[in-house]
């Protein structure tokens, strides 16, 4: 299937008939043009390699996209989810490090044992979307929503998180030391066993979350955090402790 980045309705018709996306027109020009190479012809599908393409903007939901290498590249306002109508995207073991993905839409995605580090997230959507054992080391999820994801296992250290929606998360035995969730939403989260070394905490909502077992030395702001009907680390219940984990 052949289609104009920009022509989003030509597009949504193309995918609905089951054509291949394969990607047409010049390489950026300007300041992308140094940025983003030629990939005019390419098919985006499983296993190929699209490193420092731009396709922006580009509709790719219910697509095997598994192993696909996108390092580099832009994928800002695609769209791979959020349809509940939708089968789910498979982008399991796809390589997305480096890579600008803002506003993306990749609710419901697979994303098991994908390597997304340091890749830029901010106001992306993975709301009930798999990234079990996942590599977001040093990713900008800034503002985005991880509603009912699962992160078991994942890779987070260093993440920027702030402002995160976070509700029913479950970060299970998740690497997340370093973790700025400044101003984040947790209510409901299960983080059991998650390194939270060092993390910053500030203004965070842990409302009916569950930390049993996480590992938090050295994390700061938790005393001005919301700890509501919280598991602590300890075991305990926050509400037993003035409606704070702080200590526990």
């Amino acid at each position: 299937m052949r289609f104009d980045l920009g022509g989003r309705a030509r597009r949504a018709a193309m995918l609905a008939a089951g054509a291949l996306l394969v990607l047409a027109g010049a390489a950026p020009t300007g300041v992308a043009a140094a940025t983003y190479r030629d990939c005019s012809g390419l098919t985006l599908a499983a296993g190929a390699d699209l490193h420092r393409c731009d396709i922006h903007g580009t509709t790719f939901i219910g697509e095997d996209l598994s192993g696909v290498n996108l390092a580099r590249a832009n994928l800002s306002d695609v769209v791979g989810g959020c349809d509940p109508d939708a089968p789910r995207t498979n982008l399991s073991g796809a390589t997305i490090y480096r890579a600008i993905a803002t506003g993306a839409l990749l609710c419901d995605a697979i994303l098991t044992s994908a390597d997304l580090h340091a890749t830029d997230f901010r106001g992306a959507s993975f709301e009930d979307a798999t990234l079990r054992d996942a590599d977001l080391s040093r990713a900008m999820l800034d503002g985005a929503g991880i509603q009912f994801a699962d992160l078991r296992g994942a890779n987070a250290a260093s993440v920027s998180a702030v402002g995160l929606s976070g509700t029913g998360v479950d970060l299970d035995g998740a690497d997340a030391h370093r973790i700025d969730l400044r101003d984040a939403v947790l209510n409901g989260a299960s983080l059991v066993g998650t390194d939270l070394r060092y993390a910053r905490l500030a203004g965070a909502d842990f409302s009916g979350a569950d930390l049993t077992g996480a590992s938090w030395g050295h994390a700061t702001g938790a005393a001005s955090a919301t700890w509501s009907a919280t598991i602590c680390p300890d075991g305990t219940n926050s509400d037993d402790h003035g409606a704070t984990c702080v200590g526990h």
